[in-house]
């Protein structure tokens, strides 16, 4: 059972949405989702009996490992995005479109747009050319390197 634990653990440690125990016996070569789900018991009470830092939770058929209430104020700021939201999907845009004018972008994102470029540009994840009165903007080396992306690989934008 400890094997299987710590198999469990390691997977769940990997996966922070959350898996079904279906697939974690799966993933784990267990033949039976009853004996994971009965393991997956033990170690929600062992979690709590220890007053860990973590503990493990079941919420509409997936179980995920959580930050205890105890600590959620401590690791607010720790927990906070390296890259705010919309500056994200400014990048998002840009690596998507490649060869984009600057001048399409704050048409697409608002004026807004202009700082996050210059932020992203500061940050080195895009690289821009003067063309006219505009820039072209393109991703560089390092956003793909940050993201595990290969330059071919086409990008594709959640809907």
């Amino acid at each position: 059972m400890k094997e299987l634990k710590s198999k469990i653990e390691a997977v769940l440690f990997c996966i922070p949405e959350g898996i079904e125990t279906k697939k974690l016996a799966k993933l784990c070569g267990i033949g039976s989702a009853g004996h994971v789900k009965s393991a997956l018991k033990e170690m929600q009470t062992e979690f709590e009996d220890q007053e860990r830092g973590v503990r493990l939770m079941e919420k509409e058929g997936l179980w995920r490992f959580a930050v205890s209430d105890a600590h959620v104020p401590l690791v607010k700021e720790a927990a906070k995005p390296e890259i705010d939201k919309a500056v994200l999907e400014t990048l998002a845009f840009i690596a998507y479109k490649k060869n984009i004018r600057q001048s399409d972008i704050v048409k697409f994102r608002s004026n807004k747009a202009y700082a996050h470029i210059k932020h992203l540009e500061s940050e080195g994840f895009i690289i821009s050319k003067q063309k006219g009165k505009t820039k072209v903007l393109n991703p560089t080396k390092k956003f793909y390197d940050y993201f595990s992306l290969k330059e071919e690989e086409p990008l594709e934008l959640e809907k």
